[in-house]
């Protein structure tokens, strides 16, 4: 008997019986979902809040491997210990400066309204499979069944990234030397940090603005509305031009605007895992997906033969409900390579935007933007303005940086620093120097 008392102690799949009740653990239906293992502390932070105004609830921490219907009803063996141990922490990140640490094995006991009967919920990551493996345990497998459904709802609802601005990549998967998965390949997904930009210091002209304001901020702010009166949500928006002339910067622009959206950031090879990347979207809508450099991905059929990413693309587009709140905003530097069927087909893209080297009263204020906290006083800017035309915002802001940089090097002790025509003109002759091959390639497009 006492050897009995101290193996339930110590063995997990016996002390379930013993808080559960030894006759009633027969009756006992398990439901399992496996999820991504992203979803792991969302998971948790659901229970914990399904569970706080429940008395009576006791916990566990065990890392054991096997499944918790094999626990409570099947045969231990050899390999698969049962013995209680203290299941590691480890950190997960919950925000941009900020991570929590949590068991990756945990039980939860709790009475589910009978008087002598319990339910078990059990939250484990697994670290093969790179999965959250959410499962409940209970005699009434109906009521075990919706807790499950309500578990993983409410761990949506609340979730960490909805309405934060991410960036999702992939973690390519390891096999050894038989082929065998050592681990999976893992969707990660992080909290990008950036600065939001002001509508100053977005120098675009009005109708440009005009035209991203009403394909993206409008569509979301007054969702309610157009839904209401039959627009479609969902929109897709193609910003094209030559490199350095603002598409990212006023993608950053746009996301500084939709403070209650997911926002989604996505380039390089995670491009070509559209589907889950659109899974991830429809998740935690309202959301706008951006797609960085798509013509690396989604290249025209006859450049990119047997690209697969670009059938999924269009498929994930063509699939979204009028009802989803899901935007996508696609950037391009060579539209004349993106596959037809993406540009030129409405109700995938509803606007393409061009962005091209800003026209002088642009460039004036690029200037104006950039050298505002130096003392220009002693420039001409009418004259900088004229001799930068052909310019990109990137060339611009480089060459205000190179201004800078030139005039320090004749600051005298503690003396303020001031930029002359003479750094302007130095700083811009040196930039254009290595010939007009290699000036555009630092953002100048004039011939």
């Amino acid at each position: 008997m006492h050897g009995w008392f101290h193996s339930h102690r110590t063995h997990i799949d016996r002390r379930l019986r013993v808080e559960v009740g030894r006759g009633a653990i027969a009756r006992y239906v398990v439901s399992q979902k496996d999820l991504p293992a992203f979803r792991f502390v969302d998971l948790y932070r659901a229970i914990d809040a399904h569970l706080a105004s429940v008395d009576g609830v006791r916990s566990i921490e065990s890392d054991n491997s096997e499944s918790l219907n094999k626990l409570l009803h099947g045969r231990g063996n050899r390999w698969d210990s049962r013995r209680i141990t203290k299941s590691p922490r480890t950190a997960w990140t919950v925000g941009p400066h900020e991570e929590v640490f949590l068991p990756i094995d945990r039980y939860w006991i709790f009475p589910d309204g009978a008087a002598a009967v319990r339910a078990i919920i059990r939250l484990r990551y697994d670290r093969e499979h790179e999965t959250a493996v959410l499962a409940l345990a209970g005699s009434d497998s109906d009521r075990v069944d919706a807790l499950l459904k309500r578990l993983i709802a409410d761990s949506i609802a609340t979730s960490i990234y909805r309405a934060r601005l991410l960036t999702l990549s992939f973690e390519a998967g390891t096999r050894d030397q038989f082929g065998d998965v050592e681990k999976a390949e893992r969707l990660r997904v992080s909290f990008a940090v950036a600065a939001p930009v002001s509508r100053r210091e977005f120098v675009v002209d009005r109708e440009l603005h005009k035209l991203l304001w009403r394909n993206v901020v409008d569509l979301h702010e007054r969702r309610q509305v157009l839904k209401t009166h039959g627009v479609p949500i969902r929109r897709g928006v193609l910003l094209h031009g030559p490199p350095g002339t603002g598409k990212t910067f006023a993608c950053r622009y746009l996301c500084g605007q939709l403070p209650d959206t997911t926002r989604i950031v996505v380039a390089g090879s995670a491009l070509n895992r559209i589907g889950q990347l659109f899974d991830f979207a429809r998740t935690y809508q309202p959301s706008v997906v951006i797609l960085e450099d798509v013509d690396l991905a989604f290249a025209a059929r006859d450049i990119s033969l047997y690209s697969s990413s670009l059938g999924d693309l269009l498929d994930r587009m063509d699939g979204l409900r009028p009802a989803d709140d899901v935007g996508v905003i696609l950037t391009t530097n060579s539209i004349e390579r993106l596959e037809a069927a993406i540009k030129d087909r409405p109700g995938r893209i509803s606007q393409c935007v061009y962005f091209g080297p800003p026209g002088d009263t642009l460039r004036r204020r690029y200037l104006e933007q950039y050298a505002r906290e130096y003392d220009c006083a002693a420039t001409d800017l009418e004259r900088l303005v004229a001799i930068s035309d052909g310019a990109t915002p990137a060339f611009i802001k480089e060459w205000v940086h190179r201004t800078v940089q030139i005039a320090t090097e004749d600051l005298d002790g503690e003396a303020p620093l001031r930029l002359s025509q003479d750094a302007f003109q130095e700083a811009f002759d040196e930039m254009k120097r290595a010939g007009d091959s290699s000036a555009r390639i630092v953002g100048f497009l004039a011939e």
